[in-house]
């Protein structure tokens, strides 16, 4: 056996793959090649910070593009990287300018006027549609199972799934990958990461330690408030609350106000999709009062109270209630600003750059374009943190184009967003959006018909 056969084949290295951890591949790959951190990024375009982001399997490890850049530098088979090998010839050419958190250059999708495109970032734009274009082809995935795989309703029968209680120790890993699934918008591993953790949580419930119920039980909670965050995704609005209020039901369980709070808000998220949005608003207020962080309040506890006033502002929004929608932004920026660094809560990671985005979602739903775009164009790229986050930035931003009457720049941040997270675009809501610019009687935006085909808006 050769001495690069050898090291492909050696222990360190299938164990590596063998965990699907990445960041440990990359990092045995980077040492063979004798090069430190910063002279990989040097080489793939990315900062020394960020390689070492990615060799500990934090974002943009999860980034398959990135994948691709740092396997072609260092020889990486891309099946070691859990990638289907690159088409003969063609390569993942490296960028200039460093890499944002969610791993591609950071595309600002409100900077330029049409016909000034800097010529950068529309090579990395494109050449990430057309990577994106093989995934775009296939089916949006079924809610019940097939082939043995879970699917989206069968979350509901997880519980029942005779299977012996987890460690701690595992529940929490399988957590940790489920939201690693859902920030890079992976939605079928992600319903199989599910199942298996809602089964082991609550057979930990039922069998497992009297010492370890309490925490099990928080596991169990974010369990399922993941699961309905999935089917508000695959838009089963249903599944979601009944989820959501399994979520809330564990998490009471707890005695802990942070669990029920998160839990709390998934069920109004629910509402408000229901049309419930006076009930959605008084669940949310009434949880944020509970928590509402004094002088000593601790970061996590200003995270929980911002994401609670986030999403209630966007209920306020929804319906009509600009007054209420701008006082609970005011308290959630506010929130924000008190915190040391970006913290998570729940299912999304609050700071001032979360609260960016929503304030577009705000705007936009409340008729006025150009105060949602303005807050577009506040939006640092680089603290979105996730392929998901990075995805809705830019459809949000799509919506506020549309409405500013300028499909063409909708257009350009809908691609933006293909290019990081094509399930997000397949996304029935996302396909209406599409549909409606489209068919409007307007000039039909170049490109808009191709990714509409893409993402199966269309036949």
């Amino acid at each position: 056996m050769g001495t690069d056969e050898a090291f492909w084949a050696s222990a360190r290295m299938r164990a590596a793959v063998a965990a699907d951890d990445v960041g440990a591949v990359i990092r045995l790959a980077r040492l063979r090649a004798q090069l430190n951190q910063t002279q990989l990024g040097q080489q793939c375009g990315y900062s020394t910070s960020t390689i070492s982001r990615i060799e500990r399997g934090q974002p943009p490890s999860q980034d398959v593009h990135v994948r691709r850049r740092i396997g072609e530098a260092l020889g990486i088979p891309m099946e070691f990287l859990g990638l289907a090998p690159l088409a003969e010839g063609r390569s993942v050419q490296p960028s200039s300018v460093d890499s944002t958190p969610i791993g591609h250059p950071g595309v600002r999708v409100v900077a330029t006027e049409p016909g000034r495109g800097d010529p950068m970032r529309r090579r990395d734009l494109l050449s990430g549609v057309a990577a994106s274009a093989a995934a775009t082809a296939l089916p949006w995935p079924e809610h019940q199972s097939a082939a043995g795989r879970p699917g989206l309703a069968d979350l509901l029968q997880a519980e029942t799934t005779v299977v012996a209680p987890p460690k701690l120790s595992v529940l929490a890993r399988q957590l940790r990958e489920a939201r690693q699934a859902f920030g890079a918008s992976r939605y079928d591993e992600l319903t199989r990461l599910l199942f298996a953790l809602i089964a082991g949580a609550a057979a930990g419930r039922r069998d497992g330690r009297a010492e370890d119920r309490e925490s099990v039980m928080v596991v169990l909670a974010a369990g399922y408030r993941l699961a309905s965050e999935l089917s508000v995704k695959r838009n089963d609005d249903a599944l979601a609350w009944v989820l959501a209020d399994r979520a809330l039901s564990a998490a009471q369980a707890t005695g802990r106000n942070a669990p029920v709070a998160h839990a709390s808000r998934s069920v109004a998220i629910a509402m408000r999709r229901a049309g419930h949005h006076t009930d959605a608003i008084t669940l949310l207020s009434n949880n944020a009062e509970k928590l509402h962080p004094g002088t000593d309040a601790t970061d996590a506890d200003l995270a929980t109270y911002g994401a609670l006033l986030c999403t209630a502002a966007y209920a306020s929004a929804q319906s009509g209630a600009r007054r209420n929608a701008e006082t609970f932004l005011s308290e959630a920026v506010d929130a924000a600003g008190r915190l040391s660094a970006p913290v998570n809560a729940g299912e999304i990671t609050f700071s001032a750059t979360n609260v960016a985005g929503y304030q577009i979602s705000v705007f936009t739903s409340l008729g006025d374009s150009a105060a949602a775009l303005d807050h577009a164009a506040r939006v640092d790229v680089r603290q979105l943190g996730t392929s998901e986050r990075y995805a809705r930035y830019c459809i949000d931003t799509a919506r506020a184009w549309e409405l500013h009457g300028r499909p063409d720049r909708a257009t350009q941040a809908l691609a933006a967003a293909e290019a990081v997270a094509p399930e997000e675009l397949r996304r029935p809501s996302s396909h209406e959006l599409i549909t409606r610019m489209l068919y409007s009687p307007t000039i039909t935006p170049s490109g808009l018909r191709s990714l509409a085909a893409r993402v199966g808006a269309i036949s």
